[in-house]
């Protein structure tokens, strides 16, 4: 699997509070809940800090028993969850569960407005299967055989709480049958979903070639065209844009039987 991404801040008034990392077999995409200027979000390090610290762990329990004879995986804390049937979500679960734990000395984990983000992720696993997990209003495309399938994972946001997991949306997927997976923040998905100048297969042709930052730099300059968010009302004019492609080039995948 190959793995290209890039990421825009939307506000020059604030850091970019996307978060996207990959290796070998695995990619994660987060986007940090942007909350006003000057909330107290209850919390000394702030959203991007939070996505950056709840992705980083993610990627690393997606990536323990990634092989096909590795050994059980990680799982979140005694009695929460069952890393079973939905293996992403076990993680998941347990990576929230440990950025809790590292701030909540100093943090008020309580707070109503404490750091949050939908998350992403994706890995390759035994070289045949992709794993998918959604959470939130982020979206993942599936390109294959029949064209794209468009998923976004609703209203339920990765914060303090480990059994915000359970909320994803997951699957598996041979990997034959793709040919390219999209992980996008809502910021670079609204040329179809906002602006309507595309649908979810144009948004993915155009993420595929000429790339990603191609399609950010639409994007922004979509957004140029309607600067006070008259046409399109939006919370924020330009928001923070990520977005990974993934291919499955037909040579990594093992011969048919």
């Amino acid at each position: 699997m190959r793995v290209t991404w890039a990421t825009d801040q939307g506000s020059a008034e604030r850091g970019n509070e996307d978060f996207v990392a990959a290796a070998a077999g695995a990619v994660v995409v987060l986007d940090g809940c942007g909350l006003p200027l000057g909330t107290d979000l209850g919390c000394v390090h702030g959203t991007a800090w939070y996505a950056r610290s709840l992705g980083t762990r993610l990627l690393a329990r997606m990536l323990d028993g990634i092989g096909p004879s590795a050994g059980p995986p990680v799982g979140p804390p005694e009695g929460a969850h069952t890393p079973g049937e939905r293996p992403l979500v076990a993680r998941l679960a347990g990576a929230i569960a440990d950025v809790a734990a590292s701030h909540r000395a100093t943090c008020d984990l309580r707070a109503p407005t404490t750091p949050a983000a939908t998350v992403l992720a994706l890995r390759l696993r035994g070289g045949d299967l992709v794993d998918y997990l959604v959470l939130a209003d982020s979206t993942v495309l599936l390109e294959g055989r029949d064209g794209v399938r468009e998923i976004t994972g609703g209203h339920h946001y990765a914060a303090a709480d480990p059994a915000a997991a359970e909320a994803a949306i997951t699957g598996t997927v041979p990997v034959d049958d793709l040919r390219r997976v999209f992980l996008m923040t809502d910021g670079a998905t609204r040329l179809a979903d906002l602006f309507g100048v595309t649908d979810w297969a144009g948004l993915a042709a155009l993420a595929a070639d000429p790339g990603p930052a191609a399609l950010i730099e639409r994007t922004r300059e979509v957004e140029r065209t309607d600067p006070s968010a008259v046409r399109w009302p939006r919370g924020k004019v330009h928001d923070d844009a990520t977005v990974a492609v993934c291919t499955f080039p037909r040579h990594s995948r093992r011969p048919p039987t």
